[in-house]
């Protein structure tokens, strides 16, 4: 009797090391999702600079491939980045003129790029239009609110009383303070698991006026909108803060953005 169960098991294991191995062998019908990263600057090859960097590095953590989109000037050229990758990612930078919303700009206001804007401008128009999973940092979500109506503090020690500081003065390292997540139905809050995080802060432009569409799902505590996101589509979400930074500085709880950013490229895809 031993025996018998001894060849039993025997068979057992072999079939289920069949199986396994056949599981395991199987082609993947998925290639890794594709993440734009929008255009920055031009660089040397091989040189890319670390708040660059720092996005690639979250996507592969991610398990995404990162792509590095061109400067874009027109819808077309728009259309043809998006083409190339699943979801996109509009990143931080420079202030944004003024211009797109409709105001003179502040006696305070700081270094524009105006191909950049832009490029950004034609990324995210066609973007929204077409559905793309977007996932906007810091300067990406003020463009995101810009482009959709919205306006901006554009220099937040002048506009907006605060005991708050959102940037260091001295611009050597990231502000530190906590957000509230006010909507635990957002997205958001399904990626983070918390109502309540410290978030880095490097900003003195921030949503003044929402943007069409838009809601807000966190706050500082000093009423600063840290974070929005967009009734009606799949995924467009904007963050005040950079999460990039958090991820490559070991912070996982912040890993899940890109995660979830990831998955929505999937499901884009899939469309």
């Amino acid at each position: 009797m031993k025996k018998v169960r001894l060849a039993l098991l025997s068979l057992l294991t072999i079939v289920l090391f069949i199986l396994g191995g056949c599981k395991n062998s199987a082609p993947k019908n998925e290639s890794p999702v594709k993440i734009g990263i929008s255009w920055e600057r031009e660089f040397p090859k091989n040189e890319v600079p670390e708040d660059t960097q720092v996005y690639i590095d979250s996507v592969k953590r991610a398990g995404a491939i990162p792509v590095l989109l061109p400067q874009i000037s027109n819808e077309q050229e728009a259309l043809d980045a998006l083409k190339t990758v699943d979801a996109v990612i509009l990143t931080g930078g420079e202030d944004i003129n003024p211009v797109y919303y409709a105001e003179k700009p502040h006696k305070n206001l700081e270094e524009l790029k105006h191909d950049r804007d832009i490029s950004d401008y034609w990324l995210l128009k066609t973007a929204l239009k077409d559905d793309y999973p977007i996932l906007g940092t810091c300067r990406g979500m003020q463009f995101l609110n810009v482009v959709l109506g919205g306006t901006l503090y554009q220099d937040l020690p002048t506009e907006y009383v605060s005991t708050i500081s959102h940037r260091d003065p001295k611009k050597v390292d990231f502000a530190r303070h906590t957000m509230k997540i006010t909507d635990t139905n957002s997205k958001l809050f399904s990626m983070l698991k918390t109502n309540k995080i410290t978030v880095n802060s490097w900003h003195h432009q921030a949503v003044e006026r929402l943007g069409k569409g838009l809601k807000v799902v966190a706050l500082s505590p000093d009423g600063i909108i840290e974070a929005v996101e967009l009734d009606n589509a799949s995924f467009v979400v904007g963050v005040q803060f950079h999460p990039e930074w958090h991820v490559v500085e070991n912070e996982n709880e912040f890993l899940p953005i890109f995660l979830a950013l990831k998955e929505a490229g999937l499901k884009n895809r899939q469309k």
